[in-house]
């Protein structure tokens, strides 16, 4: 039963993780996206 439990936990633990990191990793790249469009943007106007 505990080992169960703690597996649980654990696989929680790992899904929880793995999908911060793409969060981050996609907001990042995003922002990245964006800084550049601004730049080009005022290089332009």
């Amino acid at each position: 039963m505990k080992n169960s439990v703690l597996k649980d936990i654990l696989v929680v633990a790992a899904f929880s993780a793995v999908s911060y990191i793409v969060m981050r990793n996609y907001q990042k790249k995003k922002s990245k996206d964006r800084q550049i469009k601004d730049f080009v943007h005022f290089q332009l106007f």
